[in-house]
């Protein structure tokens, strides 16, 4: 493998890395009232296009880096559409 090919590696393990932290605590907590629709909407055709950059490119450290986030952040959907924030009444 190439000095270029190890680079992407790890730049996509420490992205990737850098995420799961936060989708295992909204797992844990189920609170996913600092994550706003826009956002997780935006990251996630982002990140999707990331991963189809990479297909078509044919860049596996893109590509496998990408489909983690990818379902990392799905994960955080789920947990938003399913545990909604309770209404104080």
């Amino acid at each position: 493998m190439t000095l270029t090919t190890w680079v992407g590696i790890l730049a996509g393990c420490l992205t990737t890395a850098s995420f799961l932290p936060q989708a295992l605590k909204t797992v844990r907590t189920r609170s996913t009232q600092d994550f706003s629709w826009p956002y997780l909407s935006l990251f996630s055709v982002g990140v999707l296009l990331w991963d189809i950059y990479g297909v078509l490119r044919q860049d596996v450290a893109v590509v496998v880096a990408n489909t983690i986030t990818l379902a990392l952040v799905l994960v955080i959907v789920a947990v938003k559409i399913f545990y909604p924030p309770q209404t104080k009444s």
